[in-house]
């Protein structure tokens, strides 16, 4: 499959709508923010009136700032080409799957093969196109009994080579494997796909905590997750169907129920994959999965969604012949 590694982003049709788009979007943001600090600051009796405290609005700038980054960064690659994603994706690997290692206490060993096997796939599927992803699960599985039957330090029994084995191949599918699948659709020449993954997971997680605080109700899971409900759902979905309004410019000629399926697929692939994450703190007695960005907690705690958003979109387009 042929494809251009790298383009000049000033020249890709989107760069001016996407561009206006965010800066509406930041600057919403931004003022929206600024409103309600100024309010904090002229009425100081009526805080109580304000649904946030002073530390919680401490949060949200910082996270308003993180937010700009990742956007910057992600767009950035989207527009520049398959080469830029697959380097962002590589991070995500990296970064990923060192505070998965850190979290579930692999073995350096087992380390280095789920990073490694994850930048060996991304460099598959940039080299022979999506295809890899087919053959890349059966190579993860040989590799992964390979290191399962070495020992492993202050190993008691041999159960423990079985859940560091299963630990590892698990930590390859979820970081290795699952973000390789937004570089196969930037390969398979869909940057408006790849932007609407990176778009409607964004908002889907922003009306999802929106709506969640302003309704809340019943839990949704509760022994997972005590903060989601039921009402966070349905602002994942608005946040999905707000990104496919706003991001139409992406995909200009999607039918109206090809978007309700994209939205589908955006806002319940997004709760997904925080439960999933979810899970594994729990597993693990953790609130965060590390540090490294400010306001959200661990690189895991905000490309959770991201990760089983995108095959999610790779299949339904292919499912609708989108390419």
């Amino acid at each position: 499959m042929g494809t251009y590694w790298l383009t000049n982003p000033l020249t890709n049709r989107m760069v001016e709508p996407l561009t206006i788009l965010l800066l509406v979007m930041f600057g919403g943001a931004a003022l929206a923010l600024l409103v309600l600090h100024l309010w904090r600051a002229f009425f100081p009796h009526h805080g109580t009136s304000v649904p946030i405290s002073a530390t919680s609005e401490k949060v949200l700038w910082q996270r308003y700032r993180t937010w700009a980054i990742i956007a910057f960064l992600f767009t950035g690659a989207v527009l520049s080409g398959p080469l830029a994603v697959a380097i962002l994706c590589a991070f995500l690997c990296w970064q990923g799957g060192r505070e998965y290692a850190i979290l579930t206490r692999m073995p350096t060993g087992h380390r280095f093969a789920l990073v490694l096997g994850g930048w060996v796939t991304l460099a598959a599927v940039l080299v022979f196109g999506p295809a890899a992803l087919v053959v890349a699960p059966a190579l993860a599985f040989f590799r992964s009994s390979a290191l399962v039957l070495q020992p492993v330090k202050g190993e008691v029994e041999f159960g423990k080579r079985f859940t560091v084995g299963l630990t590892g191949l698990w930590g390859y599918f979820y970081l290795g494997w699952l973000p390789a699948f937004l570089l196969a659709l930037s390969v398979g020449k869909a940057p408006g796909l790849v932007l609407i993954v990176g778009i409607g997971v964004a908002l889907s997680d922003v009306g999802a905590f929106c709506i969640g605080k302003a309704l809340g109700g019943p839990k949704l899971a509760p022994h997972l997750s005590p903060g989601k409900t039921w009402s966070g759902v349905l602002g994942n979905l608005l946040g999905a169907a707000l990104a496919l309004i706003l991001a139409g410019f992406a995909l200009p000629d999607l039918l109206l129920w090809q978007r309700l399926l994209f939205m589908l697929a955006i806002g319940l692939g997004s709760v997904w994959g925080d439960l999933l994450e979810s899970l594994l703190k729990r597993q693990y007695g953790v609130k965060d999965a590390g540090e490294l960005l400010p306001g959200f907690g661990g690189l895991l705690d905000r490309i959770d969604s991201l990760l089983l958003v995108a095959p999610l979109i790779y299949y339904l387009s292919l499912f609708l012949n989108r390419w």
